[in-house]
């Protein structure tokens, strides 16, 4: 058995053809509990840890990020960890859905062990991140300083697209430790990292289709947003604070711009969530069919 990497791209789509009703659940899960762990983080981070997680807004380099955790203690890694809680509750329905189909009670979300063991592979997926480019980074960085003119920029050149590299292929390597660890019950990295053995290239391509079609939603996101926000808006400057206060069109845009939000979160989750489990059972569709996962 092999990847099928177009077949296993497009499974979000399918998911959301054929099943539109856990989808809409899906999306209802997202638009209550992003406005409650927003309002759980205003309460525990107060203003300066606001300030602060503002200062990196939109970074995704894991150096930052565990800066930030650094700064803010462990009101930060509570934080995070509710965080990840809630998306891992997402992702075990989306998983659940493609390997488990008829086990569609409440839309598929549940509340239990599938999701905890999501949330540490979840922690052991930042961990590897952090290991493979914080170490190696500080390598090139250093081996850089050491050497001077034309040499020193080769080096950092060519180290930098190590580090990526490193980076591409432990995280294709491990990407289906997640359906790996739901499906058996347990966390085996080794069991999980053996399964995508002779299969990168092709969980690459899988990859690189699956973001893409995520961005597609990104842009039709923006798009009905912005649709949204001039059919409603009508020209009122969204700058002036008392406008927005008053003004009862520009309420109504902020309102369906918030509501909009997590519906087309949602979406992308499910694309980039259904892809490596659309893999997983590619992988291993005999032994599910046979019944021995779940």
């Amino acid at each position: 058995m092999s990847v099928r990497p177009v077949d296993a791209a497009l499974e979000g789509l399918q998911t959301m053809r054929r099943k539109p009703l856990a989808v809409l659940a899906w999306a209802t899960f997202s638009l209550v509990m992003l406005p409650i762990l927003g309002l759980f983080a205003k309460i525990v981070l107060g203003d300066e840890g606001r300030a602060a997680l503002a200062g990196r807004a939109g970074s995704a380099d894991p150096r930052e990020i565990l800066d930030l955790i650094t700064h803010l203690g462990g009101v930060m890694v509570i934080l995070i960890a509710v965080a990840l809680f809630l998306a891992s509750v997402l992702q075990a329905a989306v998983i659940r859905s493609v390997v488990e189909p008829n086990n569609d009670r409440f839309a598929y979300l549940r509340l239990g062990k599938e999701e905890l063991q999501l949330l540490i592979v979840s922690l052991i997926t930042w961990a590897a991140a952090l290991g493979v480019t914080v170490i190696p980074s500080g390598a090139v960085v250093l081996g850089a300083s050491l050497l001077s003119g034309a040499a020193a920029g080769w080096f950092a050149t060519l180290g930098a697209l190590a580090v990526i590299g490193l980076s591409l292929w432990v995280a294709v390597r491990l990407s289906l430790l997640g359906p790996h660890a739901f499906s058996h019950h347990h966390i085996d990295i080794r069991e999980a990292w053996v399964q995508t053995h002779g299969q990168f290239l092709r969980l690459l391509g899988m990859y690189v289709l699956a973001i893409v079609l995520a961005a597609v939603v990104s842009i039709i996101g923006t798009t009905v947003s912005s649709i949204i926000g001039n059919v409603l808006g009508g020209g009122v400057n969204a700058g002036a604070g008392d406008v927005v206060a008053s003004h009862p069109r520009l309420i109504l845009m902020l309102l369906a711009n918030l509501l909009l939000a997590p519906i087309f979160l949602t979406l992308q989750t499910v694309i980039l969530v259904a892809a490596p489990a659309r893999a997983f059972a590619q992988l291993n569709q005999d032994e599910i069919d046979a019944g021995l996962h779940g």
